[in-house]
């Protein structure tokens, strides 16, 4: 009688320690999946980001050009060859002479 308890006593002990294992065992498999989808998730998220900072530089890039070329035709539009012949259409008196007048000597009253 003695021996069969010590034998169920064995057996309950080892059951213990088999569930022990495997709910350890249970325990690191969902943490490396749980794991695994956060690190899915994150890079999933990095390269859309990517992607997304890709399609911004290029748009600003293209931006820039085309502000270089609005600021290239402004001068242009704004050169004395552009604007001579158009102050000649708007009949204006052209000034031969420029008379400029220089201030007499300045006087200070002295107490």
């Amino acid at each position: 009688m003695t021996i069969q308890k010590r034998q169920l006593n064995n057996r309950r002990q080892s059951r213990q320690n088999i569930f022990s294992w495997r709910a350890l065992s249970v325990f690191f498999s969902a943490a490396c999946i749980v794991s695994g989808i956060v690190y899915l998730v994150n890079m999933n998220d990095l390269i859309v980001k990517g992607f997304v900072l890709k399609d911004l530089k290029s748009q600003a890039s293209l931006l820039s050009q085309e502000n270089q070329d609005l600021q290239a035709k402004s001068l242009t539009l704004q050169s004395y060859a552009v604007l001579s012949p158009r102050m000649q259409n708007l009949n204006m008196v052209s000034v031969d002479d420029v008379a400029y007048f220089a201030p007499q000597e300045s006087t200070v009253a002295k107490k």
